[in-house]
């Protein structure tokens, strides 16, 4: 799974950054899985990748993507990969289909 890939690449730059121990809130958008789906398989691989870092202070948001209605053309933004158009109920393509993740630091 590429989540492994994304989790290996946000431990290094905390590690780099030396920012091990921080609040992270980790924004997500586009993708071809759900948020839930998705999150989950996220924190699994942060837990292999770095045991001794506090996964669970992790949060995540999924941001809105931008999406095209199959049926009507309709340009509308939705977190998830399965939300139907909200002018006709049809199905939607997205317009960005791969996974942008950005470290947010609090406090």
């Amino acid at each position: 799974m590429h989540e492994a890939g994304i989790a290996r690449s946000i431990v290094a730059a905390l590690r780099r950054e030396e920012l091990a121990g921080r609040q992270v809130v980790l924004h997500v958008r586009g993708g071809h899985h759900g948020p839930t789906q998705f999150e989950s398989a996220l924190r699994f691989h942060l837990g292999v990748e770095a045991p001794d870092l506090d996964t669970p202070s992790f949060r995540v948001i999924h941001d809105p993507v931008p999406r095209l209605c199959v049926g009507c053309g309709e340009e509308f933004a939705a977190p998830r990969p399965d939300d139907p158009c909200p002018a006709c109920g049809g199905p939607s393509l997205p317009l960005q289909e791969h996974e942008q993740v950005e470290i947010e630091l609090v406090g």
